[in-house]
């Protein structure tokens, strides 16, 4: 891992930072607003807004992530800053002699692609960046990065009024302390419950909606401290997580509380140190989030969730119905109409033989119709085995499997050399089954059937292509063909349960990926089966 050097401006661009008095403040609206954008506009699931202080890197905003800060020598961002002008953009940092050793990229969080955009003052000095993460190889086009860089500028420009309107306000307020330590508690906005609590201990304010939920009036609460307002049981419960807020940690926990008019309501409470100018720590704001509702319908989950597996339970028996009590008659009717023929058929009348030809093609469609729902159904019983799957040994296999079928249909298996990927290799191996049992099926009349299996690898999915010469599929028709029973052809001309492609379907969504066909009537179809690339495998 390389470590960034440091700027050629180093102790006057830390100076200026801390000068914004932004380190270690609490989160704002704007600058989340901001970070919620990178992300939509980039298209990654994280997003930060950094600032590179001594030995660390600090976030302002974050989506995607839970961490507050990590240390400078893993920071990505202290290489952006080092070139203010414009955006870094590393598409695979496994490849990027500077990053491929970084924790971060070789341990669990696998991050593979950056982009930062200095945040730059209006004297020159780069304190962060507005970046994206990804934990997939890509690529950024013009736009988005021009997008990320006029972010970075507005975090900038809101960097730099907001310490102007601190230094007014602070000069404004700077007689009457008790004022500037009440709106320094209105800082966190809304509908929850809201305290100023000072370093002694003492309620400074308190919010309409506390006095609301505790029934009493301001004049009963400001100027006690939080041990005489709950009392030694209660406060020994609290005491501690308080004293860790004033010691500059940020405290967030759950407790059910008894309020008197409010009631026992399940309560979000975070304790938010709050620091002057100067870093010092003033007293703590307390916010209590109310989030019975959320618990409420938490326990409606788990109802839920009993109720699915009570379904899952008739699932299973309908499955034991399918399998043995639907089985037996089925079965019944294709051994007796077999013996029927076998012994009977040549003194039955032609018009018996046809109907008896009848029952036993019925009975056949009966019995693979049954097999191919029973296989659709199990699918989701089916527990995933995945590991590495040789694609070229898969295809032997089903080329065994289908050999009287190809033989008898003068047609012909090819294939590519083929990857290894991730996979369950039994269902692999029905899907790809399927697929090709469907290329020698729909050929085109007097054309020899001629599948061809080959792979590619595209935005982290291993595609796995099966390719035919048959009779196509019209463009109408090709969103639907996957439908559970979708059949585009008469029995006459080409049998089947209508079940082989809803199975491959389900057979990639399973593996958390899908399957697409291209196709043109009369040219052929390739089905393409999408399965994601394990992460930290290469491009």
């Amino acid at each position: 891992m390389q470590t960034a050097p440091l700027p050629h401006n180093e102790e006057q661009r830390l100076a200026r930072l801390r000068g914004l008095g932004v380190l270690d403040s609490l989160p704002q609206k704007a600058f989340d607003d901001i970070s919620a954008l990178a992300q939509v506009i980039c298209g990654t699931p994280v997003a930060l807004i950094t600032l590179v202080d001594r030995d660390r890197q600090w976030f302002k905003s974050r989506v995607g992530v839970d961490v507050c800060e990590t240390p400078r020598e893993m920071s990505f961002c202290t290489h952006a800053i080092l070139n203010p002008e414009q955006v870094m953009v590393v598409e695979d940092m496994s490849q990027d002699a500077r990053f491929r050793q970084n924790p971060l990229v070789q341990g669990t969080t696998n991050v593979r692609f950056y982009a930062g955009a200095p945040i730059v003052t209006s004297d020159g000095f780069a304190l962060g960046t507005v970046c994206v993460v990804d934990q997939m190889v890509r690529q950024l086009h013009s736009v988005q990065l021009t997008a990320l860089s006029r972010l970075s500028g507005l975090v900038a420009t809101l960097l730099e009024n907001e310490r102007a309107r601190q230094i007014e306000a602070a000069r404004k307020a700077r007689a009457v302390k008790q004022e500037h330590e009440e709106l320094t508690a209105m800082a966190a906005a809304g509908l929850d419950l809201q305290a100023y609590i000072d370093t002694d201990g003492v309620y400074r304010h308190i919010n309409q909606t506390y006095l609301n939920y505790i029934g009493c009036s301001r004049e009963e609460i400001i100027g006690i401290t939080v041990k005489q307002r709950l009392g030694e049981a209660a406060y020994a419960l609290v005491g501690s997580k308080l004293d860790r807020a004033m010691a500059g940690e940020t405290v967030i926990y759950q407790r059910v509380s008894d309020f008197k008019v409010a009631g026992s309501r399940h309560m979000e409470i975070a304790l938010l140190p709050v620091r002057d100018e100067d870093g010092g720590i003033t007293g703590v704001v307390m916010r209590g989030r109310d989030i019975q509702e959320l618990k409420n319908k938490e326990r409606l989950l788990g109802d839920t969730i009993l109720q699915l597996e009570r379904k899952t339970l008739e699932q299973e028996r309908f499955i034991h119905i399918m399998s043995h009590d639907l089985r037996e008659p089925i079965n019944s009717i294709n051994n007796f109409s077999s013996l029927l023929e076998a012994d009977h058929g040549e003194r039955l009348p032609p018009e018996a033989r046809r109907y008896l030809g009848f029952v036993s093609a019925g009975g056949q469609r009966m019995a693979s119709l049954l097999d191919g729902l029973l296989r659709y159904v199990r699918l989701d019983r089916h527990a995933l085995d995945s590991g590495p799957v040789d694609v070229n040994l898969l295809v032997e296999q089903v080329r065994d499997d289908l050999s009287a079928a190809i033989t008898q249909a003068g047609g012909q298996l090819d294939m590519a050399t083929l990857p290894t990927v991730q996979a369950d290799a039994s269902l692999l191996r029905i899907a790809l089954q399927n697929l090709v049992a469907n290329g020698i099926a729909f050929a085109q009349p007097g054309v020899p059937p001629r599948v061809r299996v080959s792979a590619t690898r595209e935005h982290g999915f291993d595609q796995i292509h099966v390719e035919d010469n048959g009779i196509g599929i019209a463009p109408e028709h090709q969103a639907s063909i996957f439908d559970l029973l979708k059949r585009l052809h008469s029995r006459k001309t080409h049998a089947g349960s209508g079940l082989g492609l809803s199975i491959c379907r389900r057979i990639a969504a399973l593996h958390g990926g899908h399957l697409s066909v291209q196709s043109t009537p009369g040219e052929g179809s390739r089905f393409t089966l999408h399965l994601p690339v394990p992460h930290g495998t290469p491009s």
